[in-house]
């Protein structure tokens, strides 16, 4: 039976923060604006897109970045 081995805390740490980065920086920006224009609650804006933010993460950047770096994560 094969071990599994759980990557290193600090790694993953890194592996987030590689993910939600670019993320932030692209979405807020684009997004933020046009949403309270459109006349929706400042509070409202931020919890949507934080929302939209951690599901793109989650299931979009971080799977394909944890397979990326499968390697160096499990050293």
């Amino acid at each position: 039976m094969e071990e599994i081995k759980t990557p290193k805390k600090w790694k993953m740490a890194i592996i987030v923060w590689v993910a939600i980065v670019p993320l932030i920086f692209s979405i807020m920006p684009t997004f933020k604006p046009r949403m309270i224009a459109i006349g929706l609650d400042p509070i409202l804006t931020e919890l949507l897109l934080t929302t939209l933010l951690v599901l793109i993460m989650v299931f979009v950047a971080q799977p394909i970045l944890m397979k990326t770096f499968k390697n160096w994560l499990n050293k």
